[in-house]
Parts: C-alpha cells; sequence; structure tokens
C-alpha cells in the first residue's frame, strides 16, 4: 500500500507493474480489494493504480466533505501526483459515476472508459438500495453514524444483496466484505455520498460527443443494488462500444466473474489502441 496527501486527507493506493496506465475507482461501501483479481491479471503488461476513495478502506475518513467535487479532485490530485496520462479509467458503481465526471472535464487524460453498473439516478431507483438511500438523503445523522459499526450479521445481509446466485466469489471473498461492511464509519461516508446522487441525474441523460472516450459498460444481469434494466437504458445515451451483460451475477460482477471483467478492460484497452486520438 501506498499514500498521497490530498488537502491533509491521505489517500491509499495500490501501484503496481508497467505499460498502458489502468486506474481503477472503487463502490460505495467498498474500497481498492474488490479489484483484486483484476489488479493480479494485469499488473503483467500495465501500470495498475487501484485507489481507496475518500473515507474508505486504507484512505482517511474526515468529518465532511463528501462531496462530488471533492471526489473529483482527489482523482485529479492522484493523476497528477502519480503522472497518469493516456489512462484506462475503470469505474464500479459510484466509481463510474466519478470516471464518467472525469473523463467530462479531462478527456486528453482519460484513453477509454469501463464502467460497471454506473450509478445515477435512474439506475438505482428502482431497487431497494434505491429505497433506502432515499430515507438516508432526509436523515442527518453523520455524527451519530460516524460511531456506529454494521453488526456483522447485518452487514453479512448487505453483502448477500450485493451478490448473484452464479458467481464465481468464494466464502473467503464473502467473509472479506462482511468484514470490510462492519469498519467503523462506512456507514457514515456511505450515507454521506448518498446526498451527492440526485447531482449524478445529468448522467442519465449525458450524450458522449464524438471524440469522447470510448465506453466499455459491464452488468451482473441479477444485480439487486442498481437495475441492470435501467442500464441498459443508459447505454442507449452513452452509446458503449461493448455492453457485457454478466447473467448470472449480481452487483459485484468483478469479484463475480473476474475473468470477465479483466478480458472486458483487455478489450476496451485493445480498441482505443486503434482508435485515432
Amino acid at each position: 500500500m501506498r499514500q498521497l496527501d490530498f488537502r491533509g486527507t491521505a489517500i491509499a493506493y495500490d501501484e503496481a507493474g508497467s505499460g498502458p496506465p489502468v486506474v481503477f475507482l472503487h463502490n460505495l461501501g467498498g474500497d481498492r480489494s474488490i479489484w483484486r483479481n483484476q489488479v493480479d491479471d494485469l499488473r503483467h503488461a500495465h501500470r495498475v493504480v487501484a485507489i481507496d476513495l475518500i473515507g474508505y478502506g486504507d484512505s482517511d475518513a474526515p468529518d465532511d466533505g463528501y462531496t462530488l467535487e471533492n471526489y473529483l479532485a482527489m482523482v485529479e490530485t492522484v493523476f497528477q501526483e502519480l503522472d497518469l496520462r493516456e489512462v484506462t479509467l475503470v469505474g464500479h458503481c459510484f466509481g463510474s459515476a466519478l470516471s464518467l465526471l472525469f473523463a467530462r472535464a479531462h478527456p486528453e487524460l482519460v484513453r477509454s472508459l469501463v464502467l460497471s453498473s454506473p450509478l445515477t439516478p435512474n439506475t438505482l431507483r428502482p431497487t431497494r438500495t434505491g429505497w433506502a438511500a432515499q430515507l438516508g438523503r432526509h436523515l442527518r445523522i453523520d455524527s451519530l453514524l460516524s460511531a456506529v459499526r454494521i453488526p456483522g450479521p447485518l452487514a453479512g445481509l448487505i453483502v448477500t444483496e450485493q451478490l448473484g446466485a452464479g458467481g464465481a466469489h468464494t466464502r473467503d471473498v464473502v467473509a472479506d466484505l462482511r468484514t470490510r461492511w462492519t469498519e467503523r464509519r462506512r456507514l457514515m461516508v456511505t450515507a454521506a455520498i448518498s446526498r451527492q446522487i440526485p447531482r449524478l441525474a445529468e448522467l442519465d441523460s449525458f450524450v458522449p460527443p464524438p471524440d469522447f472516450p470510448p465506453i466499455t459498460t459491464v452488468w451482473g444481469g441479477r444485480n439487486r443494488v442498481l437495475s441492470a434494466r435501467a442500464g441498459a437504458t443508459l447505454d442507449q445515451t452513452l452509446h458503449p462500444v461493448r455492453a457485457i451483460i454478466v447473467e448470472d451475477a449480481g452487483h459485484l460482477v468483478m469479484v463475480e466473474a473476474p475473468e470477465t471483467v479483466t478480458t472486458a478492460i483487455l478489450s476496451a484497452i485493445d480498441h482505443a489502441r486503434g482508435r485515432p486520438r
């Protein structure tokens, strides 16, 4: 693990390999460990960087500042500090939303995008998680949540909701995910970010211009956290060069079908190589 400073907040990341750069941004409630399989597979021929977003994993979790502006500025700082250019930017859920917003602001730094289960108001709204997020937006109890640890049994239910029935996950992976959900402040951070989700509505109608980095989307067909059906509607405006559905996977498709996601990333890299800039 390495760290860099963002406005007094320590940001943790893993970096390995050399070659064309691939940067990973994780989901709400997750951390950089969800990309473990992809990092291990790609590090042999690529420079891979997996980041813990503010408030998650080994990054600091301050009392406030969980805004889109701060997260985008954090990604900008990582790119500047690590001299990242011509990047394949891979996101999941909230990380996919950040990836899209970052590519809109800095298309010159992004070679291609791989968006796993992009979080938008429309992809979140139809699910039980969407209902919970709506409720959470109206509750301002961050100071209370900052001291709360999610009990193990409840964390287990959260992980069960995230995973599909036919994925390649193992008991060890499930146990690791459950343990991470019980970390202090994880609930507080997720609740704080959920209040930013309405601001992602612009992504539901975003039509990439012709010179925008090519997009690949990946969805688990049994995603219960975000709606794959709404994701198919989103694809109609994002116009991905590839739209991949992993039928038996749930929300954490990179854990459940790791080879499929790694192959999607490699295909995105190959496609971008043949595309003039």
